[in-house]
């Protein structure tokens, strides 16, 4: 038992790394005047180095509770349109349900606008503590329109996902013209030009490297 327990944690992590590698080799690269576009890839390269289970990730877990919610008030708009396509009635009879569906399905969608404005705000991934003694982790960065600075930053989440409405918020620290960390060691902002050369291909290695440094730093400080 003992022999196939190693066998199966030194496959998974094969398998992390080959993952991990087959997400490097892909080379990404995009327009220098699209910020928009620019932000989406650093982002995705913070997700992976949080989430990676290789020997050089962070290994940290999801909290997916929050996501949940937002596919079950989805459905529960979209199932009030089911309903008023099926209900056995031809209208004007039907008037009453239509009223109800229309007024359910505006219910859902402003639950869910109410969500993404006043809880999610910038926030990019949200993970649980690597032990349960540990309080959650909300991933936020900031990159305005138009701007080259790009800024992470890493608030507790104490009680879960479902309580980001109560954590501390994402405040972006003040825009500097090149990297700088806040006092707390909470935030660390970088010039985009940094990973990105003239044609605009994004040094992705360097990158992860650099946010693995600063969640490591986090946590050192933290425990201090």
């Amino acid at each position: 038992y003992t022999l196939s327990l190693h066998d199966a944690l030194r496959s998974a992590r094969e398998r992390a790394e080959k993952k991990r590698q087959d997400y490097l080799d892909v080379p990404k690269k995009t327009n220098l005047g699209d910020s928009a576009t620019i932000k989406r890839i650093m982002d995705d390269a913070v997700i992976q180095v949080v989430l990676d289970e290789s020997h050089m990730g962070l290994n940290y877990q999801e909290d997916s509770a929050l996501s949940n919610l937002k596919l079950v008030v989805g459905f529960a708009g979209v199932g009030a349109s089911l309903v008023s396509h099926v209900y056995p009635a031809p209208f004007p009879k039907n008037w009453f349900v239509l009223l109800l569906c229309c007024a359910w399905y505006f219910l859902m969608s402003g639950l869910l606008q109410l969500i993404l404005s006043f809880c999610e705000l910038e926030s990019i991934l949200l993970v649980h503590g690597l032990t349960p003694d540990r309080p959650g982790l909300n991933f936020s960065s900031h990159m305005p329109r138009f701007q080259e600075m790009y800024t992470l930053g890493i608030t507790p989440l104490p009680k879960g996902s479902l309580g980001l409405a109560s954590a501390p918020k994402f405040r972006p620290m003040p825009e500097s013209t090149e990297v700088a960390t806040s006092a707390d060691g909470s935030q660390k902002q970088w010039p985009v030009n940094l990973f990105f050369d003239e044609e605009g291909t994004f040094a992705e290695e360097a990158f992860i490297a650099d946010v693995r440094a600063f969640i490591q730093a986090y946590h050192s400080k933290k425990r201090q």
